[in-house]
C-alpha cells in the first residue's frame, strides 16, 4: 500500500509538471493582458519558465523515483497514471478560473502543439523512469555482488 502510494505522488508530479505547462501556453493571452507585458518580453519569460521548470522538475522527478520507487518494473505504470491527475488539475483550474473575456481564448493551432506534447510526454515519463530503473538494478547488483 506504500508503494500505491508513492507511485500515486509520483504520478501526480508529472501530471502537475504537464499541467503548467499546458496552462502557461493556453493562457497566454490571459497572462499578457493581466501583467501588461508586451508578447515578445512575454515569450522570453515563457521560454526561462518551460526551461528552467524542465530541467528543475525532472531532477526532482529522477531523484524522487530513484528513492521511492524505481526498485519495482511497477514504475512504469507513471506513464499512464499522470492523465487522470492532470485531467483532475485541468477540471478544478477551468472551473476555479474560467475565460469569461473572448480575447483570452487561445490561438487554433495550440492544439496541435498541445497534441504533439500530449503524444510526446509518455515518452519522457518511461524514458526517465527507464534510467531510474536501471540505475537502480545496477546499484542492487553492485552491492550483490559486494555482499553474499
Amino acid at each position: 500500500m506504500n508503494y500505491f502510494f508513492k507511485l500515486n505522488v509520483v504520478s501526480m508530479l508529472y501530471g502537475l509538471m504537464f499541467f503548467i505547462s499546458l496552462e502557461i501556453q493556453v493562457n497566454y493571452y490571459r497572462f499578457v493582458r493581466l501583467t501588461g507585458l508586451e508578447g515578445r518580453y512575454f515569450d522570453i519569460i515563457v521560454l526561462l519558465v518551460h526551461g528552467v521548470g524542465f530541467v528543475v522538475a525532472t531532477i526532482v522527478l529522477y531523484k524522487l523515483t530513484l528513492k521511492w520507487i524505481a526498485h519495482r518494473l511497477l514504475v512504469y505504470w507513471t506513464t499512464i497514471f499522470w492523465l487522470p491527475y492532470t485531467a483532475l488539475f485541468i477540471f478544478i483550474f477551468a472551473n476555479v478560473y474560467p475565460i469569461t473575456y473572448q480575447g483570452d481564448m487561445p490561438a487554433p493551432v495550440q492544439g496541435l502543439i498541445l497534441f504533439a506534447m500530449l503524444l510526446f510526454y509518455p515518452f519522457y515519463i518511461g524514458t526517465l523512469n527507464m534510467i531510474c530503473y536501471l540505475s537502480k538494478s545496477e546499484v542492487v547488483q553492485t552491492m550483490k555482488k559486494r555482499h553474499p
